[in-house]
């Protein structure tokens, strides 16, 4: 009996995908029953809104459905699908916002006021926690959303000077990677986003599930017997209920999903791979304005990845006892740092404000000479019931006025090039990113070959050129060439082909 206890232990804190499907609708459907309303578990992941009533059918607006062919770390080809939502009567080549990661479906609130502007809104197409996608995030998942990005920019109804994207949660992680690691687009927008992989996925969900852990282990001592020789539905209710009960529910819910992300880092202690894997580690290389936002109640996704300067110093009484929600500042190199510890304080900004109240609205704040914001919503100290905020009601605030700016002001104003970003370009051009690892002799045609990514990197760069000059991208080779010698051939390469 010991032996069937341990193993049910281990399998509910990993709590694989299926099973935690299962029990999110099952649960959904009880709630319902009695009445209730019911959040939508994937919209608290992806931090889109809650639909608060029905939404009528979509129109003047057309939908495709798109392959991307991309190789996987494995060296195999693989296809996935991007979703296309483009009002009909908008003239074209339109702007475009591209949701990283998470999908956004035709019942998004945030959707409907894009498209209301006259944008195209992208993502990806039946994505679910049974494909494992979280755990490929640092990835597989990675170079999907890269390949993505790249059939947008070459899509011809788009406005390859007008991409903005936006995402949340694990989008945010990905909407702040992709302006790292590209050029070409306005702006991105990232909510809560993970900004240090090692401390997210490694330590702080490790700890997480310690304290979770001793909370399954009686349910399984309590209700052993049902999971064992329940039905479906009885053992998906007992699940739900264990869940529900733990002392941190959506960490309980959420961290076996991206276990599979640690299997990426074999060797622990290669810090400079979690770097680099992490956006403190693209602090050099970002080349285009940027809006963080995030709440200091989040528990999914501690602040002090981002920011320490408004953190509380005490988390609410709820939280179990031992249980720490900050970064430690010994962790080896940058990180132990928070992301704007890490940023170029000219270009940065960072500011808190308190969210409007409920049924008042609100524009997101934001600096317009810098283009680096970071923005604090001080919605209290950290609870144990905490998602990415603390669930209390309060108003709306949007994001569409710095989006607009953005756009209205194309890539020509907006995209700047620094060291860090050509130094990053032209290692990946050489077949050297950690990022995006090249693969050569399998498919040329698919994005993940070397020659995909050097004929991407030569558009980028040939686009600044047009936006700005030769002369102005030449100034910034020859800082590269200086601080690393060994890039003056790529180099010499890359102009050539300009």
């Amino acid at each position: 009996m010991k032996k069937v206890f341990i193993t049910l232990l281990s399998a509910l804190l990993i709590v694989p995908a299926a099973l935690l499907a299962a029990t999110c609708v099952n649960q959904s459907d009880k709630t319902q029953q009695k009445g209730k309303k019911v959040p939508d578990f994937a919209k608290i992941l992806s931090m889109q809104a809650q639909q608060t009533s029905n939404l009528p059918p979509l129109t003047d607006v057309d939908s495709s459905i798109v392959d991307i062919r991309y190789i996987t770390k494995t060296g195999t080809i693989e296809t996935r699908k991007i979703h296309i939502f483009a009002p009909s009567k908008v003239k074209k080549p339109m702007p475009v916002v591209y949701i990283p990661h998470y999908e956004m479906k035709s019942n998004s609130l945030e959707m409907r006021e894009y498209l209301k502007e006259g944008w195209a809104v992208v993502s990806c197409h039946n994505f679910s926690t049974n494909n494992n996608y979280n755990g490929l995030l640092t990835d597989d998942d990675l170079v999907f959303n890269n390949a993505a990005l790249y059939a947008v920019r070459h899509n011809p109804q788009f406005d390859p000077e007008r991409i903005v994207m936006v995402g949340g949660s694990c989008g945010g992680y990905t909407s702040m990677m992709l302006s790292g690691l590209q050029m070409g687009t306005c702006a991105a927008i990232a909510l809560a986003p993970p900004e240090n992989v090692y401390f997210e996925f490694f330590k702080y969900y490790k700890s997480s599930e310690k304290i979770n852990g001793a909370s399954l282990l009686k349910f399984l001592i309590k209700s052993g017997a049902k999971l064992a020789t329940g039905t479906e539905e009885e053992k998906a209710n007992a699940l739900a209920d264990a869940l529900m009960e733990m002392p941190l529910p959506f960490l309980g819910i959420t961290a076996g999903m991206f276990k599979l992300i640690q299997e990426n880092f074999p060797d622990t202690a290669d810090y400079n791979r979690w770097a680099a894997l992490s956006p403190i580690g693209l602090t050099e290389s970002y080349s285009s304005p940027f809006l963080i936002s995030h709440c200091t109640s989040d528990l999914l996704v501690p602040i002090d990845q981002t920011t320490r300067r408004f953190t509380y110093a005490k988390n609410s009484d709820n939280m179990p006892k031992g249980f720490s929600t900050r970064l430690p500042k010994n962790f080896a190199g940058i990180l132990g740092k928070a992301l704007d510890e890490l940023l170029d304080t000219t270009l940065t900004h960072v500011e808190a404000f308190t969210p409007p109240a409920v049924n008042d609205s609100r524009d997101i704040p934001y600096n317009k000479l810098k283009p680096f914001n970071i923005i604090v919503t001080n919605d209290g100290p950290v609870e144990n019931f905490s998602s990415h905020n603390n669930g209390f009601p309060v108003g709306t605030v949007s994001m569409i006025p710095f989006l607009k700016d953005k756009i209205s002001q194309g890539l020509a104003k907006t995209e700047f090039l620094r060291p860090g970003k050509l130094e990053l370009l032209l290692n990946r051009y050489a077949g050297k990113s950690i990022q995006l690892p090249a693969h050569q002799g399998i498919d040329d045609t698919a994005y993940g070959s070397l020659i995909i990514y050097q004929k991407e990197i030569v558009e980028e760069l040939q686009t600044y050129v047009r936006n700005n000059s030769m002369k102005s991208l030449e100034s910034v080779a020859n800082q590269v060439i200086d601080n690393d010698p060994s890039l003056k051939d790529t180099w010499k390469t890359v102009r050539k082909a300009l």
